[in-house]
């Protein structure tokens, strides 16, 4: 599973609840959760946990309809509390009473290492009339699953401006194949001048004990290659790398911008090579060949 840290899913949540723009559209009011879309569950038993109030979510499996209590917004960081209400499956349906609102889900696994939960996106899908479908695409298991509704910037005119959100813990009975991934950020280095080189891995599977990496940056005069290594405030979950050195400014001076990248990485006895276009204000996803396992 993808490690990130809490507070970089907060800000995703932002950037979720804030981004989708309505902007010209005028609300119909809150949505009817009787106005379901055919594929949600009409459970016959129905749970509450604490007083949810008319805005808070309300969340369906086959077998059971769950009413959330909103929690406070600093619940996000503080961790899923005793006593959450637990449900099983690999697909959950989530009802999102108010016009305009966006749902952002995460599970959040256990911490092995000390860095903080292991953490995983579930696909959301908007089915219409304030229903969204939840579905686990990661490995089977109990998680603490964060859900979080709200309004933003393109909330219709006529609007609710709020948010409600809530922990369960959510245990899911498949397992499915998380692909590799991997991030190559070149931007400046801080207060300092030069650059920092960061290949972010995730997913792997391979020990990752023998490892190496080499990129090549390219600009328009010329090239500069520097090595990787892990860095001391790396702190990664199984399956995932950082990979990071800084490159100082007196050896981007003979290249100008830099505009490109060829990169070689060495995993467990396998050589991985990729080569792409990059800029200081953007990741890269390297196309690796092979591809990384």
């Amino acid at each position: 599973m993808t490690h990130r840290t809490i507070r970089r899913a907060a800000a995703v949540v932002a950037l979720v609840s804030g981004s989708i723009a309505l902007a010209g559209c005028i609300s119909l009011g809150p949505k009817d959760i009787n106005d379901a879309p055919a594929s949600v569950p009409h459970p016959t038993a129905t749970k509450t946990a604490g007083a949810p109030g008319a805005d808070d979510l309300i969340v369906r499996t086959a077998d059971t309809e769950l009413r959330l209590e909103s929690l406070p917004e600093e619940a996000g960081y503080e961790g899923m509390p005793d006593g959450a209400p637990a449900l099983t499956g690999d697909e959950l349906y989530v009802f999102v009473r108010q016009d305009g609102w966006m749902l952002f889900a995460e599970q959040r696994g256990g911490d092995v290492v000390g860095c903080g939960p292991d953490l995983a996106e579930p696909e959301v899908t908007d089915l219409g009339d304030g229903w969204w479908k939840v579905t686990n695409r990661s490995e089977a298991d109990t998680y603490a699953l964060w859900l979080h509704a709200g309004s933003g910037p393109g909330l219709p005119m006529g609007g609710t401006v709020g948010a409600s959100q809530a922990y369960v813990e959510w245990t899911t009975e498949t397992a499915f194949d998380v692909p590799a991934t991997s991030a190559l950020d070149i931007t400046t280095y801080g207060d300092a001048d030069g650059l920092s080189i960061t290949l972010s891995l995730s997913d792997v599977d391979t020990p990752l004990t023998a490892v190496k990496a080499t990129i090549t940056a390219v600009g328009d005069t010329g090239s500069v290659e520097t090595e990787l290594s892990i860095p001391d405030w790396a702190c990664d979950q199984p399956g995932d790398l950082t990979l990071h050195a800084p490159l100082a400014q007196e050896k981007l001076n003979g290249i100008s911008e830099v505009t490109g990248y060829t990169a070689e990485l060495y995993l467990d006895g396998t050589t991985y090579t990729a080569t792409g276009d990059i800029n200081t204000a953007a990741s890269a996803e390297p196309k690796w060949s092979p591809a990384l396992p």
